[in-house]
Parts: C-alpha cells; structure tokens; sequence
C-alpha cells in the first residue's frame, strides 16, 4: 500500500510539474508582440501595415476605407477615388466587420434554439419569446418560453414551409445572432441534413424560407450570418472541402472565394472587414495569418499576403527544456481536460540526464540505507 500511494503521489506530482514548469517558463519569457494589422489600399493597390507605418497622414491616405474618420476630422478626405464616391454615409454603408474563433465552432450545440421577430410591432426588435427544437420525427417544433407549451400552429407552418423548400431535417448546423440590440434581424442561415443552405426567419409570425443557390457537387458544413451595415451580403459558407463561399442576400447566390482559397473553421479564427472597395479576409491559425483582399463589387482577389509568426529565443530554448507540454484548456475549444502537445525530442537528452541523476541518487540511497540498517 505504501509502494502504491508513492506511486501515485509520483505521478501526480510528474503531471503538475508537466503543468506547471511550460507555464511559469512562458510567464517568465517575453511575450511576442501582436500581429500586424494589414489593410489592402484602394490608392497603391498594395499592402500597408497599419500599425507599424510612421507616417499617419500617408497611412491614412492609403488606407481612407479605414481611417476615413481621421481625413474627415482633418478635412483630407477626398471626393471620389476610382470612381466611387467617398463620404461618411457612404463608408458606413458599405461596412462589414466579422469575426469568429475556433471557440465559437468546436462547442457543444443546444438542443433548443432562439426564435427571434424579424417584423416586430414596435420600431426596436423584441427579446425572443419563443425556442424551437428538430424533432426526431422531423419537425421543427415551437415552444412557448413564458408557458413552456408547444406551438402546434407555428409549428406547422415552418415545418411544412422548410418541406416545401427542398429542406431535409433535422438542421446539423446553425448561425444566428440572438440580441435585440441591433439594427435588424435576418434570422437564421441552416445547413440541412444533406448540406444545403437555407435562410430561415420569423415575420409577423410567419415562416420566411429561401433556399441559397450552391452547385449541387458542394455540400455546405459551416455557415456564418453576418447582420452587418452593408446589406448585399447575408453571409458565409463554408463547405465540406474547407472552401469559402459568400452568399447574396438578394437572389440568394452563393459567390465562391477565388481557388486555391480555403480555411479550417475549427483550427483558424476568420475575420471578414468590407468597405466601398474590397472585402479583407483574414484567417489566423498557431503559426501566422493568411491575408486576402476580394474586389467590393466583383469578389476577384485583388491580392493575398502569408505572414508567419516568427518564433521567438524564449520558444527556441524551450525546445531543449521541455519534451512536451501539458495544457487543460485551449483556445480551439472551451472544454477542459488534459492535453499533451508541443512533443521536442531536443528535450530528451537533458531529461535522460536527468534521469539518470536521480537512478544514481536513489541507488546511493537505499544502498546507504541497506548498509545502515545491516550494521
């Protein structure tokens, strides 16, 4: 028993060294600095870093999509620029900003949903006063949230709609933003049971469901809803090969991201930023950010830039400390439970060593011990 409980005290001690050393190590070390911020420039046609330029009045010349509020304060801001009328109303309308983070994808789903009014009575949108669940039956049931009672009207109406559609239940992905505190609601986008893609939404108690018009060889597994200033686009979609695909809110036309392009929703974080001249994608992943820039009108790549993190001595010398890494958290999940990555066989030597040492030790030890107990 004895043997055992020493056993154990080792290996839990082993596991919070494992732990707890990579920790403090990183504590300890200098941090890297953020990454660069990069915005396409409708003037030069090139890439400028907007946080390590000096020059902030040539900075915001060349990126006026978004400094635009600077050359108003200072007056600089220029009529037109390649032929499209520059002012405040005219940025703020064209505005998109996304972002999303592996977090917000590897999570668990609920197995009930918000149902929000996209046609309130009032001005202001209403909190939501209704969930909805897929039924294994395939349904698409209405739950009263003050009474905790089905809805078999509602419910009837959105089920035979989404039927009438083409939508095969039960929904395996869905994006919506649930709040009343923005400017409109476009409900849900829903990929079905067969990776199509629907835009599904609540007006004046009535069902509103489009279908979004993807190839039939592409089945969609992720979709994005935006809700943004700019109202020509709905959203994004990404599809079982990792491709992107924007989609239109009128005629509901899915525009592919240009070849070659595809992103990992649950391993890279996205962000989308749109203005007058060009939509900037970003995707970030462990090692770096892949940068794109698509044209606002035709969505043809203007431009792609592939920064990689550098890495730093602090990680250069841990190489040679720690064989391995032991982390309960990620930032690919909000789930905890251990996780053992970062393996570096540079390691081994120093920890043979160590091992070593601490044999010899223990066997000098009990030999003394031995010894001692013999006289």
């Amino acid at each position: 028993m004895k043997y055992l409980s020493k056993t154990i005290f080792c290996i839990v001690l082993a596991a919070v060294l494992c732990w707890f050393l990579p920790w403090l190590y990183a504590l300890m070390t200098p941090a890297p600095s953020n990454d660069p911020f990069y915005g396409f420039s409708p003037v030069s046609g090139e890439w400028v870093n907007g946080r390590e330029m000096r020059d902030k009045a040539l900075r915001d010349s060349l990126l006026p999509q978004i400094y635009y509020r600077d050359l108003l304060a200072k007056d600089r801001l220029q009529d037109s620029l390649n032929g499209k009328a520059m002012s405040a109303h005219s940025f703020k309308t064209h505005e998109i900003f996304f972002v999303n983070s592996p977090r917000d994808v590897v999570k668990r789903l609920p197995a009930v949903w918000l149902m929000m009014e996209s046609m309130p009575d009032g001005v202001d949108l209403e909190d939501p006063k209704e969930i909805f669940r897929f039924t294994e039956d395939g349904r698409m049931e209405f739950v009263d949230i003050a009474s905790n009672t089905v809805n078999p009207a509602r419910t009837r109406r959105f089920t035979e709609t989404l039927r009438a559609r083409g939508f095969s239940f039960p929904a395996t992905n869905l994006s919506a933003n649930i709040t009343s505190r923005k400017a409109y609601d476009e409900g849900y986008l829903m990929v079905d049971s067969e990776g199509k893609v629907f835009h599904v939404k609540q007006q004046g108690g009535r069902p509103y469901v489009a279908a979004v018009n993807l190839p039939d060889s592409v089945k969609a597994s992720r979709v994005f809803i935006w809700e943004e200033m700019d109202r020509s686009l709905l959203g994004m979609a990404i599809d079982t090969a990792n491709r992107p695909w924007l989609i239109q809110r009128d005629g509901y036309q899915a525009i592919p991201f240009p070849e070659g392009i595809t992103v990992d929703p649950a391993r890279e974080a996205i962000m989308v930023m749109g203005n007058l001249f060009n939509l900037t994608c970003r995707f970030t992943s462990q090692d770096g950010a892949r940068w794109y820039a698509l044209d606002a009108d035709t969505y043809k790549l203007l431009g792609s830039l592939d920064y990689r993190r550098p890495r730093t001595a602090a990680s250069e010398i841990a190489d040679y400390i720690f064989p391995f890494t032991l982390s309960f958290t990620s930032s690919y999940d909000s789930l905890a439970y251990p996780r053992i990555g970062r393996f570096s066989a540079k390691a081994l030597p120093l920890w043979i060593a160590v091992a070593a040492v601490c044999l010899i030790i223990g066997y000098r030890r009990k030999s003394l011990k031995n010894r001692n107990n013999h006289v």
